[in-house]
Formats: structure tokens, sequence, C-alpha cells
């Protein structure tokens, strides 16, 4: 054997393969299977070479190579979603085709991938001192070498769970949900009208999902270092030959930021294995001593960010909810104070959104999400958050809710029933501490009340009125065509905001009795000036509606007769042609321009569709339950409008 044909070293071999797979253009590959099952074949071989040549590198600045090993497997995962995401977005194309005619064939790629992902975080992990401490830090310094490696790993870790998790569907809302609300039925994760996209079986992603996080483990990443990462500066002199720092592959974290879709998918992960070990089990789960208002200003704040109404990111949207219910379950009541209202963790160096930047992130989403079981589970989630905030905060948040300026009208009617709610617990916790008190002055032999307690509630005070009765009890000035009391049509737009006002204030009247008027809705001023600039109005204007719509369906009912005669007349008023059957009566004027008679119906048509007697009947019936409503509020409180 001469010299030239000795064995290649270590560093030659991982060379040497490594730039071969790096020729490899992915996406083009994939489009055609022949090429597809040769790249798989090359990638098996000599990504194994690369593996084996890589351990056995002796260097101080191992992580440049492990750098490069991770680029390496990187770019067949980000090539696989990518022609995943162009074939749900074109499904019908000819890529999205040729495609699925290798399916089997992706599959098993993927699968050979994640495994050498797994292979490869599992053999440089064994290379680390176990009593090591690991920070979240990428570096060029010599001495952040094992920092360096760390992190390495991890971006590879949230890499592939951004690319090859986040997308899929995993209900994982609707399974949380429903396990800690059993009496909620089971709910689709997607809309009604949802456009159908290629997905894999849940099965796959989970399995993938639970792979990345016993890497976690294995890598001994820390979720609190990780929620709280962003990217270090690095400045460089370039004077070092050796200093790569303004490459673009260098070793600085502006190259290589941590997914923060990755680091939301694997915290609904950790969620997902804490309440549902049966679907998804595993040891990397968020530690119990973590402060829960930290928690959700923390990864909640993160998570809000991928709340959107597009359909597309909705399987994204299903694991950040995850990850707001869970974060808000388990704040303690009372746990969100006024001087954190725009809080954001201390310890984060991120800008992650404040308590009520997550709040309009999340009203907008139960506003405008396409999933109506995703609106619900988010309303839900509103509602505990409301609950979890002190009384001067849950009124700040309400207050936004039910003011005009709130951009939905669906969600302002909704609010309302949140106010409702919040002051039945008010009142609640007054009735509570009456009777104790009641009990400890019984009980004490001497009389005193030095140990009575004392409850006090914005929700049970004059307070309540001056903040939410204008919102809720007034009518808004607003033109024609915007005024329910003048427009029919936006008029039922606040049809549901009405019917939530009105058994607001009849729910106020009965609890907070006229004895004890806490709220002051009593008072005469308060129950007169509620009658004349809101009851009264609402009076008027459905005894206009119902005359109107008593006329509409005797007219419409009329139309129906007559439709009904001209479905049963003589076949001698019709002729037969060749090509079916023809009324003869046709009307000449139709089709003249100038005629007064088309204009008449032309306007006649852009009024809409013509009443049917069963949208009358409904919208009759809308009325009438109003209106036993209102009569119900005039009763309770005729003799506080009759005083001086």
């Amino acid at each position: 054997m001469s010299a030239m044909e000795e064995e290649e070293t270590p560093r030659e071999k991982f060379l040497s393969s490594q730039e071969i797979l790096t020729t490899l253009e992915w996406v083009d590959v994939l489009q055609d299977h022949e090429a597809t099952l040769e790249a798989i074949a090359l990638f098996d071989k000599h990504m194994s070479v690369v593996l084996e040549a890589l351990l056995e590198i002796k260097t101080k600045k191992f992580s440049r190579f492990l750098k490069d090993a991770v680029l390496t497997v990187a770019r067949p995962i980000k090539a696989l979603h990518r022609v995943r995401e162009y074939i749900a977005a074109e499904p019908t194309s000819e890529l999205a085709r040729s495609v699925q005619k290798e399916e089997s064939a992706l599959e098993a790629f993927e699968e050979r991938i994640s495994s050498t992902v797994y292979d490869l975080v599992s053999k440089v992990v064994e290379r680390w001192d176990r009593i090591q401490i690991l920070q979240l830090r990428l570096s060029p310094d010599p001495e952040n070498e094992l920092n360096n490696q760390h992190y390495l790993l991890v971006y590879l870790i949230l890499l592939l769970l951004d690319q090859w998790v986040a997308p899929e569907e995993m209900e994982a809302s609707s399974t949380y949900f429903e396990l800690e609300h059993p009496k909620y039925n089971r709910f689709s994760s997607r809309g009604p009208n949802a456009v159908p996209t290629p997905k894999k079986d849940t099965r796959t992603t989970l399995r993938h999902l639970k792979t990345m996080m016993d890497l976690s483990t294995k890598c001994r990443l820390s979720i609190e270092n990780l929620l709280v990462w962003k990217p270090t500066p690095v400045f460089s002199t370039g004077v070092d030959e050796d200093d790569d720092s303004y490459d673009e592959e260098a070793l600085v974290e502006d190259n290589y930021p941590l997914s923060e879709t990755g680091i939301t998918t694997l915290v609904s992960g950790m969620i997902l294995a804490m309440t549902c070990p049966a679907q998804l089990s595993s040891t990397f789960t968020l530690p119990l001593a973590l402060a829960h208002d930290w928690t959700f200003t923390t990864a909640g704040g993160l998570a809000s960010g991928f709340l959107t109404s597009d359909e597309t990111q909705l399987p994204m949207a299903d694991k950040a909810l995850l990850v707001l219910l869970y974060a808000i379950d388990r704040t303690s009541k009372n746990g969100f104070k006024m001087e954190v209202l725009d809080y954001c963790s201390t310890d984060s160096s991120m800008d992650r959104m404040g308590l009520f930047q997550i709040f309009q992130v999340m009203v907008s989403f139960a506003a405008t999400c396409p999933s109506a079981s995703h609106r619900f589970f988010c309303f839900q989630a509103i509602d505990r958050l409301v609950q979890a905030c002190e009384d001067d905060v849950k009124m700040y948040l309400l207050e936004q809710l039910v003011s005009p300026k709130c951009p939905y009208e669906s969600m302002r009617a909704a609010a309302v029933n949140l106010v409702k709610g919040t002051v039945e617990r008010a009142f609640v916790n007054l009735d509570q501490a009456r009777a104790e008190n009641t009990e400890k002055i019984r009980t004490d032999s001497m009389g005193a009340a030095s140990g009575v307690s004392q409850v006090k509630s914005p929700f049970t005070s004059p307070l309540l009125l001056k903040t939410f009765g204008s919102p809720i009890w007034r009518f808004e000035v607003k033109p024609f065509e915007q005024s329910p009391l003048k427009n029919e049509s936006a008029w039922l737009d606040k049809y549901d905001m009405f019917m939530h006002a009105l058994n607001f204030y009849l729910f106020l009247l009965m609890r907070d009795s006229r004895e004890d008027n806490l709220t002051e809705i009593w008072s005469t001023s308060n129950v007169q000036d509620t009658h004349k600039e809101f009851i009264e109005p609402l009076v008027e204007r459905v005894q206009e509606l119902k005359e109107d719509y008593i006329e509409r369906l005797a007219e419409a009912e009329m139309a129906q007769d007559m439709a009904f005669d001209d479905s049963m007349e003589s076949p001698m008023d019709r002729i037969k042609s060749k090509n079916g059957v023809i009324n003869f009566d046709i009307d000449m004027e139709s089709g003249d321009e100038d005629s007064d008679d088309g204009g008449e119906e032309d306007k006649e048509k852009s009024n809409g569709p013509k009443d049917t007697v069963m949208d009358l009947n409904q919208k009759m019936m809308r009325l009438e339950i109003m209106d036993e409503l209102l009569e119900r509020i005039q009763e309770l409180t005729a003799s506080a409008t009759r005083d001086e």
C-alpha cells in the first residue's frame, strides 16, 4: 500500500461526506420519485459517516464541526416542511400529485431523520461531564465550548418541533379542556367550514414530539432558561484569522435563533404530558415550583403571539391556546394586581406581552377564530383570566370589553355576561361573610365584633353603575344607518347585546335588594334615568317593529298563497316546446331601461331578499321574548319610577 492510499482521517471523512450532502438541493430532489430514492440512500450512507467521524474528531473546537453536522440534518428537515406546506396550499397541483405517490418513502425518510437527530444528540451528550451546568449561550469564545454544543443541540430540537410538529393537528386544547372540565361535550378542533388539508397521522406527530422531549431531558435543557432566552450580541474585531464571527454560519446566536414556535410547541407538549400521560408520556414536564404568574407572563406571553384567525395556522394556535389555558387555570385567585397590568417578567430579557396585551390578543382570537370550539375555549379562558385578577383589574378589563370602542359586537354582548357573573360571585362572597359574621357574633359570649370580617368589592358598590351603567344601559349616538332605534339591520346586530343588558339589569334589581341597595341600582334617579334613556326607547322600538312585522307577515303570507295558487294553474295557461315547458306570459316591459316600473323593481331588489314567513315569525318570537323581559322590569320598578 502506498502512502497516497493510506486511510482518511476522521476530519477528512467528515468534511468529505458533509460536502457531498451539502450539494443536495432537497426541495428539487423531493419532487422526483427516482431522485428522492437516490437522495435518501445517499443521505443514509454519508450521514452515518458524518456522525461516526464527528465523534472521533479530537479538537478543542468540536462545536464548529457539530455546527456543520446540525446544518446538514437541518436542510432536509426544512425541505420536507416546505414541500408539505406547498401541498397543503396547492393540493391539486402536479407537484402535490407527484409527492403523494411517494408519500410512504417520505414518511420513512422522516423517521430516519428523526432517528439521526436522536443519535446525534445522544452521542454528543455522552461526551459531557454529568455535573456540568450548561447555559443557552452561543459564542466563538473558546471558554464557551460546552455551552455551544448544548445550544446547537437545542437549536436542532426546536427546529424539528417548529417544522414537523407545530403545523400538525394534535387537538391539544380540546383534549386538555375536556379533561379539566368533563361537563363539556367533545369539540372538533377545526371550524365547520375549514378547508381540508393533508396532515400526518396524529400518532406520528406525537411520536416526533415525544422524541424531542426525551432529547430535551438528555441534553439537560432548562425550560426556565429557555422561556427567557434572547440572543446575546457578540462583537468581533475580525483581527484573528480564526475568528469567523462575520460568517453567516458563524457561532453567534443571531445566526441560530431558537425558534419561538418550537419553544411554544415544546411547552404545549410538556403540559399535555402532565395532564394527559395516556396520550403523551414524558418525564420532561414543567417544574411545579415555577410561580404561576411567571409561567403565564413568560410561556403565556410567548404563546399568545400565535393566536391568529388564519385557518392555515390553526394547529399552532391550538397548541398556544393549550399553554394559555393551563397557565390561567393554575393562576391563584387575585393573582394579578393593577401594578402588573403591563407586566413582563423581570427575569425575562425578551419583550414578552404583558397581561393586558395577552388579554387583547385573546379577545381578538375569541371573536374572529374560524373554529367555533376554539372560540369557546378562548372565551372560557378569558373568563378565568378575569377572575384571576384583583377587583380593580377585573373592572378595568371588563370595562374594555363592554366599551363601545370594542370592535367586536359579539364580544361586547358576551362580556355583559362576564360582568354579571363577576357581580354574582361578589354577592356570594358578601353573603358568606355576612353569615360568618353573624355566627361569630352569636357564639361570642361578650357580644364583641372584633373578629368580624369586612368584604368590600367595587362590584357590590356604586362604582359598578358608574363604570358599566353607560356602556351597557345607554344608547350610543349614531347616524341613521347604524342606529338600532331607526335601522332594522342595526337592530338585529344589537339584539343580543340588548337582551344580555336587560337580563343583567333584571338580575341586579333582584340580587341587590331595595333595602340594601349597595350598588344604588334602586335609587330613584338611577331607575328613572335608566328607564328614560334605555327601557322606554326599547319598549317603543319593540312596538314599532311588531307593527311593521305584522304588516309584512300578512304580505308575505299572501305572496306565499299566490305562489301556491300559481303552481296549481291550468295546463292551458302554458305551451310546450321541444325544449320543455315555457310560460307564455312574458313581461314586455322588463327590458326597457327607461321604464319607471323597472326602476321601482330595481329599488325593491336593492333592498335585499324578500321577507319569508319563517324569518318574520322568528323575528316576532324574538320581539315577544324581549317584550316579556321589558314588562317584568317595568313591573318591578313601577313604584320607583313614580317616586319624586
